[in-house]
């Protein structure tokens, strides 16, 4: 419907464990991303949309886990770490919450936090033309373009476990950014 155009698509994960971290414009982002990975993503999404009926059944029943906005989750953490431990590859926004004006917010650290605790390879993917959907509340059939980059490196040594995690997060976000 949309035209999906993947560029990178080399660098999908084969397998778990592994973390895809996309920045975030449209509550169409994670359908967008999982269309265009031939595999399957747990994402971590907001507990209100999971609160909605029948949208939110349907995520839980496709691997969706809730996290709390604007607070240290550590039942969110927990479930993405339980994941990635079992071998899973979540879908995370590294930003916590959309940004439709095409910048990109200011990056939490959980998504860092969790790739330096864990040790798993975290895959930068930038979306496109997914803001552009729903415009003057119409909707468009935009071409939407997900660019999909190599591991990013998180060798990070001399700094303290939040700064590090802080320091990830703001790389992963970088590479996301260069896309």
């Amino acid at each position: 419907m949309y035209g999906i155009k993947v560029i990178g698509a080399e660098n999908w994960p084969k397998h778990g464990p592994a973390i895809i971290a996309s920045n975030h414009s449209s509550n169409l982002d994670p359908p967008f991303l999982c269309l265009s990975y031939p595999g399957h993503i747990r994402w971590m999404g907001k507990a209100e949309i999971l609160k909605v009926p029948v949208l939110g059944w349907y995520l839980y029943k496709v691997g969706a886990f809730r996290v709390r906005r604007g607070e240290s989750d550590r039942e969110a953490i927990r479930s993405a770490q339980e994941l990635v431990e079992a071998g899973h590859i979540i879908g995370m926004f590294p930003e916590g919450t959309r940004y439709r004006d095409g910048h990109f917010g200011e990056p939490q650290a959980g998504v860092g936090m969790l790739a330096i605790k864990l040790g798993v390879p975290v895959i930068p993917v930038r979306l496109r033309g997914n803001d552009q959907v729903v415009r003057n509340g119409r909707p468009h059939r935009p071409r939407i373009t997900v660019t999909v980059g190599k591991p990013v490196d998180l060798d990070i040594t001399g700094l303290s476990r939040g700064r590090a995690y802080r320091e990830a997060t703001r790389r992963i976000m970088e590479v996301i950014g260069e896309l």
